[in-house]
C-alpha cells in the first residue's frame, strides 16, 4: 500500500513534466481593476514548456495570432489601462487550485515606453503565491508585440521560473492532493465513531 501511495505521489509530482498541460490568459484592466468586454481587451492560449528537461530555468511560452481581427489583446498607450494575466495548468478552466502564478499588473503606457527602448518587447514580473516568501521571489515574464493596422498587439509571452521554485510549487500541489485524500478518511472516522456511539446507546436502552 505504501509503495502504491508513493507511485501515485510521484505521478502527481510529474518531476519531468511529461504530462504538463498549461494555459494562460491576459486582459486589459482599468484603474479600478475592472476588465473591459470589447474587442481587443483579452486573449488566452495554451502554454508549452520549451526549456530542456532538468534545466536550471524552466521556460514557459505562449503564442498569440496577431493577425486575428477579433480575438487579440491591444497594448494601448493610455494612462488608465493595465495589463494583467494568469498562468495555470491541468485544464482549460482557471481556478485558485490550479494557478501557477499571476502577473503583477503593469501600466500599458509603461509597456509602450519599454518597447521604445527595446523594439516590440517589454518585461514584467509574476507572483507564484504558494512559494515561501513569494513576494521576494517574483518570476520574470517577457512579452513580444507586433504592430498590425496601427495597433500594438500581444504576440508572445515567456515566463521564466527557477527550477527550485517550480519544484517547490509542484511539491505544494502534492500536499494539496494528499490533504484532499485525507479529508474523506477523516469524515469516515467521524461517521464510524458516531455509529458506534449510537449502537452503544441502543444497547444501553435495551438493558
Amino acid at each position: 500500500a505504501a509503495e502504491k501511495e508513493k507511485k501515485a505521489e510521484m505521478k502527481v509530482m510529474d518531476e519531468n513534466d511529461e504530462t504538463f498541460c498549461g494555459y494562460c490568459s491576459f486582459q486589459m484592466l482599468d484603474a479600478d481593476g475592472i476588465a473591459s468586454c470589447v474587442k481587443g481587451c483579452n486573449i488566452n492560449s495554451s502554454v508549452q514548456i520549451v526549456s530542456p528537461p532538468g534545466a536550471d530555468l524552466v521556460v514557459f511560452q505562449a503564442h498569440f495570432c496577431a493577425t486575428n481581427p477579433l480575438f487579440f489583446l491591444e497594448i494601448r498607450n493610455e494612462e488608465q489601462f493595465y495589463l494583467f494575466g494568469q498562468w495555470w495548468m491541468d485544464g482549460p478552466k482557471h481556478s485558485e487550485a490550479n494557478q501557477i502564478c499571476q502577473l503583477v499588473p503593469i501600466k500599458m503606457q509603461d509597456c509602450i515606453k519599454q518597447s521604445e527602448q527595446t523594439p516590440h518587447a517589454f518585461a514584467g514580473k509574476a507572483q507564484c503565491q504558494v512559494l515561501r516568501n513569494s513576494t521576494t521571489r517574483l518570476v520574470s515574464a517577457s512579452f513580444t508585440t507586433e504592430d498590425k493596422k496601427f495597433k500594438t498587439k500581444l504576440a508572445k509571452v515567456t515566463l521564466t521560473m527557477p527550477r527550485e521554485a517550480w519544484m517547490e510549487y509542484k511539491s505544494y500541489r502534492v500536499r494539496v492532493w494528499k490533504a484532499g485524500k485525507n479529508w474523506p478518511g477523516h469524515d469516515k472516522d467521524e461517521d464510524d465513531e458516531k455509529k458506534k456511539n449510537e449502537e452503544k446507546e441502543d444497547e444501553e436502552k435495551k438493558e
